[in-house]
Parts: C-alpha cells; structure tokens; sequence
C-alpha cells in the first residue's frame, strides 16, 4: 500500500489543460485579479462571499503550510504578497513541483501574463499549445475590414489557413473551444445565411469582437472538426479538441453545459479525439457515459480541484470510475493567473484519488498493482498518448518521496520510467573529493536492492589519495559496504551509455552506520537540527567552471587555455555567442533527468560559466550537485573541452568557486546559528578550502570573501554573505572540497550555536574588512583571519572539539591524516605538473 501511496504522491504528471500565469506586476492586483478566485466561480458582489465557503478555508489552511503563516485569509494574503515580491519565480516554481508538462490555452488572455515559452522554465518538457479557436476566428475577424465584415467566405477562408498552420504546428498538440460558454453545447449544423447574419452582431462597444451567436459558434467549431478530420484521415496527424462543459461563471447556461447535449457531434466525427474538460461537473456520470461508449471521448478531471469541497472531489474521482475505462481519464489543473491554483489543484487531486484508490485496494476492487496502474494513466500516460507528447515521466529529487517506500518499489518506477537502462554506477566520494564507481548491469543492481547481495569496498578509502596510494597510518585490511541510495537514481547523458548513477552509505559489517561515511555525516548532523531544534535546512550550490581546450605548449608539453579569450563577467561576447549551444545543451541535458537550472550566465575569467541549481534538503543538494558536474563535464568532452574545478587555472584571472546558498527554517533562530558558524569558521574552513591552492582566493578585493571571519548583507567581500533572515551564501567554497563534508561542518557549527544560544557579537559589515583599521574592525566584532594555508585550518579542526564530537573524531583524524600527505604529494611536483595533475582530476 505503500508504494500505492508514494506513487499517487510522487508521480510526474502532465497538465493537459492550463493557462498563463500572472506577470509578477499583476501578481498582487487583486483589484483586477482576486485572490478568492482560486477556488469559486463567483465575480463581482457575489465573490464577497467566497471567504466563507469550505473550498476557501481549505484552501487558506494548505496555502498557509506552502507559505509558512497563520491559517487566516488576511495573513495568508499577507504572506503571499511578501513572497511575490522576495522570490515570485521561487514560488511559481515550487507550485510547479513535479509537473513534467504543461498543455497551455495561452489565448485566454493577453495582458499581465507571461508568455508562452516562459513556463518552459519550470517543467521538465517544454510547454505545448491548446490553441481556442474562438480566439482565433476573433482575431480574422478583427483584421477584416467593415466592407469584409459581413464575408463569410472571407473568414473562412483565414480561419481555415490558421487552423490548418496550427494542426501543421509542432508546439500545438490540440484545440479547444469555449462554445459551451458562449451559446451551450447543443451544436448544430447553422444555415449559411445565419452564419452570415451573425458576423455583423460580432462587433462590441468598445471596438473588440466576440464571438456569441450560436449560428456562428456552431458554425466555428464543425469547421474546426472537419479540418482535424481531414489531418487525421489524410496524414495521420491526431489533435483533440478540448471543449468546455460543466460548471463555470455566470456567463454560462448550466443546462446547456451538459455534455449529453454533445452525443450527436461525438457520433458524427469518429475519428476526431473529444476531451470534455472540467470533470463536466456536475454533469461526471453523464461524461462518464460518452467515455465509455465512444472510443473517442475523453474524461478531463479538471478545474473542481479546488473549486468543490473534498467529499465533493472525491465523489467526482467514484463517479469518473463509475463506468469509464482508466485509459480515457485526464489530468488537468485549468491553472490560471495564480501559480497556487496549480498547486492546490494537484495537491488535492492526489488526495482525492490516493483516498479513492486506496479504498477501492481494501475492498478487493483493485490489486496494488491495477491501482498504481491506474492512478499512473491518469496523472501521465494517457495525456502523453492522446497528445503524442513521446515524453518518458522524470524521477526528480523535487519530487515528494516517502520514506516506507522500499528500495525495491523505487527501482521498479525508475525502470518502468526508464527501460532502456542497462547498467548502474554505483558511487561514493572519498575524503580528496574523488568520485568512485563501480558498474552493475541492471539484474545484479537488482539483487543489490533486494540485498541478495552485498558490494564491498576495502576501507583503505579512509586514507586514500588520488593516485590510489594509502597513506602510511592507513590500514588495508577490512571493508565496508555500499548502500545505494534510490532517492538520488538518475539516467546519465551528455555521454554515450544507457546507464544511470545512485550514490551510496557507507555500512558496516552489521549493516549499521558507519562514522566517516560523507553522506552519512551530513544526514546526521541535518537530522540534529530538525529533531531536536524543528529546523529544517535547504541547501543550493552555483557551479563554476572554466572551459578549457587542450593545446600543446612551446616547451612540446600537453596544456590547457581557455576556450574563449574575448570574455568578461555576464557579457555575451563575441567569443561568448559561440559557447552558447554547448550552454544550452548543459542546461537541456540537465532538464532531461530532472535538474532544472535557474541561470547560467559568463563569469569572469576566460572561459569560465556559472550554473545556478535548484536548492533542496542538503544530502539532496549535494548528490544533485555532483551529477550536475557530471553532466557539465561529460557535454564539455562531447565539444573536445575540459570543464575544470580547479580554484585558479589562469593565475592573472579570477579565480573559480562553488559558493553553496544555506537557509534555515524557521529563521527565529537564525542569530544563534549564525553566531555558532563565525565562532567555528577557522576550523571548518579545513574542510570548504581544503587544498593549498584553494587559498589562493583567500585574498582582499577579489569577490571571493576577503580576508577576515565576518558577514555581511549582500556584501560579496565577507566569506558569509548575508541575503535575507535565515539565508546565506558561503564564500569560502571551491570545486575541490568533499561537499558533503563542507556542508555538514557549516550546519554543525550552526547547531553548537543554537544548542548553545550563543550571541551574535559580530555586527553587520558593509565592507571589505581588510580595508579597515583594527579599531574599526574591532567595532563590528571582527578578530579573528581566515587561515591563509591549509596547515592553519587543519591545525584549527584539530583544535576544535566541539566540531570533531559532532562530525566524528575518527573521521576528522583520518581526514587530516589524507590531506595532509596530500598537500606532500602536490608540494613535492612543479608547479606545471600540480596544475596539470589537479585540472585533470577537477
């Protein structure tokens, strides 16, 4: 039941009908645009009453758990308002969660919208078109003139050609008509002398045109059928037409809305695919009847999520399974103008169907397994067929995943999701920042999962450089072993190979925890926060990288120099324009397995590109970081380059970061946290710069963080830049660290502070420190330097029990033990041969 649960929950869906949202401008004009529409049909007096209806308050008390405020109409607003202005996209975003496509009627409005290809952004596919024929037959008639006004043939003739280009039209996957507002659903064939009489009634008050006549909408919309009649018999080309039924503002005829009133038109256009949208309510069984006789009926379970109470919803999800084969049910949220009516729309519909579902499995109706089948043609399948969409669902970490899921359930979905997948890479991290792999065809993986077999690494990894040398205090002897991680299961690309890459835990010979494990060190330290404080902790990482293209160089020795020359910091160069397909490859080849990039953009050095990720919990975050550098390597490689990590490959240029977004929340706290990763920053600097030449950037005027412990609000030359209560971005961050290791210090520290309610006594510094005086200095709290070598932050770990007790003082030994016969090694090398060795690592 479980895997019943979690699927209905986490299962990528397709929106097969939705419109624009909002501009940010026109996102808190309530004036034009109320609030309360979101969940009632009502306009102008009789909206006054939405605030008391159950859909309202249900939906007040989930937006207050999206927002994190009182349950309360006024403060959810409120809340809303502050949320549009900090972060709107952030918001549309998370509304969006687990959305894999979006089918747009963009024709329902024009102004204070975003445009189409703007929500490509928050999806996985690209946005595809429902094109409203109403509006189309409108605009010919605009550009006609008055002489032509009355010109049937006229009109046809451009709504024909228009049509016909949108049928042709690669974006467009179907049409939809809002007839049933207009003059009902009882359409019939009009005499051509009506139609005619009707174009002249068109024209409104204000200059605009409508379409309101029956004979004309009637007309409109058996054109429209027989030329997707034609596509289909001619070519093969299938476009369903959506129409309207049910329930709607007052415009509508509420008996004409029924769709039996369709049954005729459905009989005659056999091969044209009808979606009666809106669940049709409160008309479901009648839909629910066309569903089930005509092969070319679909059952759209729109727009009453969250219009109607939940008993209501879960009524209509019986009633649409009344009669009508699982195979012809449709998604929809009919979002429009407000992100939240996507996210309310959908959170509901998976409670809606998880409770009917899951009832249905108790009572003997269905297995699990016809349920999971069902809830997944519902949520996916059948729009991808019915729209020819040829998408595969996406997995992502986005997506809600529940921890009674079995490791077993979860690769069964990946794999439905993914066939074609042969072999696995199985991977860890060691304590150089080294990514490890072992590669499994599927079946043993399988047998992985079901722990019918166990894989075993030596523990020499504790104390193993890059060059797999051990050093002298390690031991070779005894092992541990990998636990795959199925949350972080993701296909590879930007390489050719069907295989995919799951991180691991390290276990121990008893299948327990085992202290040095990088993975598990950060999931234990984040557990502490939420467990005993009730503070959660969101991670997000930029990637830097510097493109380089190999060369050989005037001594006849192998080199590296950038791809670019003519580059400059968020400029789009000469030089520039030519990366930008390989750019947006990266970012397409990311979208594909579920990383959705908020910006990339030049950084400053030549060559050099920055790639801003979505942020999620913190194990989470890093594992995505990771194979969002694979991916960036790999597409490099595919374009004959090198992407390197490595913190200063043009000495001259600046240098290359991997600055990581922290915010807690609440933030109530944030003071102490703060307080905690100031006092401890000299220590836990030994694991975020954690080679020699990483404090290269330990310099003033730079932008790398400067040179003292401080922070600052939006000051990018202290090594803690503050962004808002509770979040903040670290400087002092680069490519080669164990990230998994540099983010568990930085919340360890933060929870000493909290544990131990420390008191900020650094004050709030608006400049590069290293430009002022000591007395200045000392004013704003600031006493203490940034370690300028790595012997100095590995000496102040070493002294700082309080971090070892929290991370583990086996794993700070050992940790210390590697980086310090590491930075031997790397000393003992020229300098040609350390850069060398360490871009072809990083």
């Amino acid at each position: 039941m479980d895997s019943l649960k979690h699927l209905i929950q986490s299962h990528p869906l397709i929106d097969n009908h939705a419109h624009n949202i909002l501009s940010r401008p026109s996102a808190t004009n309530y004036t034009k645009y109320p609030f309360e529409q979101i969940t009632s049909e009502a306009h102008g007096p009789a909206l006054q009453n939405a605030p008391s209806t159950l859909p309202l308050l249900r939906a007040a008390n989930q937006l207050a758990e999206l927002y994190g405020c009182a349950p309360d109409w006024t403060a959810v607003k409120a809340a809303r308002d502050e949320l549009v202005q900090r972060d709107y996209e952030g918001l549309v975003r998370r509304c969006l969660e687990g959305t894999h496509a979006v089918l747009l009627d963009d024709l329902l409005s024009d102004e204070d919208v975003e445009g189409f290809e703007w929500h490509d952004r928050f999806t996985v596919s690209e946005t595809k078109r429902i094109v409203r024929i109403e509006s189309v037959a409108e605009k010919v008639l605009a550009g006609l003139s008055k002489d032509d006004g009355s010109s049937l043939e006229k009109l046809r003739g451009e709504f024909v050609r228009l049509i016909s280009e949108a049928i042709a039209d690669l974006k467009v996957v179907g049409f939809k008509t809002v007839v049933c507002y207009r003059t009902g659903l009882n359409v019939q064939q009009p005499a051509e002398d009506a139609v005619v009489g009707a174009l002249s009634r068109t024209l409104q008050q204000d200059g605009s045109y409508r379409v309101e006549d029956k004979a004309l909408n009637d007309w409109l919309v058996l054109q429209t059928l027989d030329l997707l009649k034609e596509a289909k018999v001619s070519s093969g080309v299938n476009k369903p037409l959506q129409l309207h039924t049910g329930l709607g503002d007052a415009d509508i005829s509420l008996v004409l809305a029924n769709p039996a009133y369709l049954q005729p038109v459905i009989a005659q256009y056999p091969e044209v695919d009808f979606v009666l949208l809106h669940s049709s309510y409160p008309y479901t069984r009648e839909a629910g009847y066309l569903a089930c006789v005509y092969p070319n009926v679909y059952l759209d379970l729109g727009e009453v999520f969250p219009m109607v109470s939940r008993d209501a919803q879960e009524s209509i999800v019986r009633d649409s399974l009344d009669i009508v084969p699982s195979t012809r049910l449709l998604w929809s949220t009919d979002g429009h103008y407000f992100p939240e009516t996507f996210w309310l729309g959908n959170k509901q519909f998976r409670q809606a169907l998880e409770t009917v579902l899951v009832d249905y499995v108790n009572r003997g109706d269905y297995t699990i397994e016809q349920a999971k089948n069902t809830a997944a043609e519902i949520l996916f399948h059948n729009s991808n067929k019915i729209y020819n969409l040829n998408q595969q669902p996406q997995y992502t970490s986005s997506l809600p995943v529940r921890s009674s899921l079995s490791s077993t359930d979860a690769l069964d979905a990946f794999m439905r999701a993914n066939p074609d997948v042969k072999y696995i890479w199985m991977q860890w991290v060691d304590y150089t920042a080294t990514i490890r792999v072992r590669v499994f065809p599927i079946l043993e993986f399988a047998k992985i999962v079901r722990k019918q077999r166990r894989i075993g690494i030596s523990l020499a990894v504790f104390w193993m450089l890059q060059d797999d040398t051990v050093t002298p205090e390690g031991s070779t002897t005894g092992q541990f072993y990998m636990e795959p991680d199925l949350s972080s299961l993701r296909r590879n690309v930007g390489i050719d190979s069907k295989s995919a890459t799951v991180m691991t835990y390290w276990r121990s010979e008893e299948g327990t925890e085992l202290e040095g494990c990088p993975r598990t060190t950060l999931q234990n330290v984040t557990n502490k926060l939420k467990t005993e404080h009730d503070i959660d902790v969101t991670c997000g990482f930029e990637i830097e990288v510097v493109l380089m293209k190999p060369v050989t160089n005037a001594n006849g020795d192998e080199d590296f120099v950038p791809c670019v020359r003519n580059h400059s910091w968020s400029n789009m160069t000469s030089d520039t324009r030519r990366m930008v397909p390989l750019l947006e490859e990266i970012s397409d080849s990311l979208a594909s397995i579920g990383i959705n990039l908020e910006q990339f953009h030049a950084e400053s050095c030549p060559g050099q590109f920055e790639f801003i990720l979505p942020p999620n919990s913190p194990v989470a975050a890093v594992d995505t970081l990771l194979k969002a550098r694979q991916v960036v390597v790999n597409v490099a490689e595919q374009h004959g380059l090198r992407a390197t990590l490595y913190p200063r490959p043009i000495p001259k240029a600046a240098g290359t970061a991997s600055h990581a977004h922290v915010s807690i929340s609440p933030a109530t706290k944030e003071d102490s946290f703060l307080a905690g990763v100031l006092e401890h920053y000299p220590a836990l600097v030994s694991f975020t710069l954690s080679q020699e030449i990483s404090y290269d950037r330990v310099k003033a005027g730079i932008w790398a963080g400067s040179e003292w412990v401080t922070f600052g609000t939006q000051n990018r030359e202290t090594p803690i830049r503050k962004i808002s209560p509770g979040h903040w971005e670290i400087k002092s961050l680069d490519g080669l660290a164990n990230m998994y290791f540099a983010m568990a210090a930085f919340i360890a520290a933060g929870y000493v502070g909290i544990t131990e309610q420390k008191e900020l006594t650094n004050k709030d510094c608006q400049y590069d420190a290293a430009t002022l005086n000591d007395t200045e200095r000392a004013a704003l709290g600031i006493t203490t330097k940034l370690p300028k070598t790595l012997a100095q932050s590995l000496s102040a770990i070493e002294s700082d029990r309080t971090l070892q007790d929290l991370l583990g003082p086996e794993l700070v030994k050992n940790y210390c033990i590697v980086k310090r016969a590491e930075s031997k090694k790397l000393s003992a090398m020229d300098e040609y041969t350390r850069r060398m060795w360490l871009m072809e690592k990083y």
